[in-house]
């Protein structure tokens, strides 16, 4: 039996491909496009792949059709990341980021697919001066934010009236190998684009704000681990490292860890409508996650993939 993985050549996607085979699962690859990723190399052999859009309801019933003997489940993580061109075109990006999902909930429906995995955002939570639970208020504060909370209502419904064991995991700022700094958006520039070379550092805003960064591999455990556990308690799961840094101190550690000297000019305020964290208490406590990178050893890795990849010593 194969996990569909809609996505799974994006940032999160492919770290979340390599932990499945890693566990021993067959995985189906849903993206628009093949992307050659670095560390999946060795195993693409054990990955399936189907071009197709979430968008695209026709396409994505004739691939559940083919896959309906093999096709246990899917996690859902296509999808438009947050950031300041999200705003750009908001009926199209919302379009993708919330009917992109009720799609794949309703082809799930249609082929009994019995546990269905989606990826949300902190950015349901809007600006919080506190690390909040799972079970307060959402009040995005974007409608990147929006989108991604309106997508879990829509999967709350699905599962209580048509049973699919819909859960969703909120991700906190990821970071580290399968986009380099340069690719992301301006905060992720900024905090690890010394990494590429980079030594002056601006940003126009942010000096007063305090982020928590969490490394790739431990976001895609977790996700691993919420859908692999037979019953959970709950339908929505926070995952984050759980240490936070004001973004100067974080810019300053990352080139500290990374061995570089960074000049940095940071205007005051905050740069993002985020709050600091998001608790993940209830993903440790009932599940048994606990992140294994800290940001040094994050930063390393992440080091040794650029440096991998590109055949440069960026640093």
């Amino acid at each position: 039996m194969s996990i569909l993985v809609t996505g799974g050549f994006g940032h999160i996607g492919s770290w979340v491909c390599y932990e499945l085979i890693k566990r021993g699962h067959k995985v189906i690859v849903l993206d628009r496009s093949r992307r050659n990723v670095s560390y999946l190399k060795d195993i693409e052999d054990k990955i399936s792949f189907v071009s197709a859009d979430v968008l695209d309801q026709a396409s994505l019933y004739r691939i559940f059709l083919e896959q309906r003997d093999s096709l246990e489940g899917v996690i859902h993580i296509a999808g438009l990341m947050g950031g300041p061109l999200f705003g750009t075109n908001p009926r199209q990006n919302v379009y993708i980021n919330s009917m992109g999902t009720v799609n794949m909930l309703e082809v799930s429906r249609l082929f009994d697919i019995k546990r269905f995995v989606y990826i949300s955002s902190g950015s349901v939570y809007g600006i919080r001066d506190n690390i909040p639970l799972e079970d307060d208020p959402l009040t995005p504060a974007d409608l990147y934010g929006a989108a991604k909370a309106s997508a879990e209502f829509f999967g709350l419904q699905y599962a209580r009236e048509y049973g699919l064991d819909f859960r969703a995991i909120r991700v906190y700022f990821a970071y580290g190998p399968g986009r380099f700094p340069s690719e992301l958006y301006p905060l992720y520039k900024a905090i690890f684009s010394c990494l590429e070379g980079r030594t002056k550092i601006s940003l126009p805003a942010g000096g007063d704000q305090s982020i928590d960064f969490t490394y790739i591999r431990d976001i895609a455990r977790a996700i691993c681990l919420l859908y692999e556990t037979p019953d959970v308690m709950h339908r929505q799961y926070n995952v984050s490292s759980g240490i936070c840094h004001e973004i100067p101190e974080l810019i300053r550690k990352v080139a500290e860890y990374a061995e570089v000297e960074v000049e940095l000019s940071i205007g005051p305020g905050r740069i993002m409508p985020r709050g600091p964290s998001i608790d993940s208490s209830r993903l440790r406590n009932e599940l048994g996650f606990a992140p294994e990178y800290d940001l040094e050893k994050g930063v390393g890795e992440y080091v040794e993939w650029i440096r991998n990849v590109t055949g440069k010593i960026c640093l």
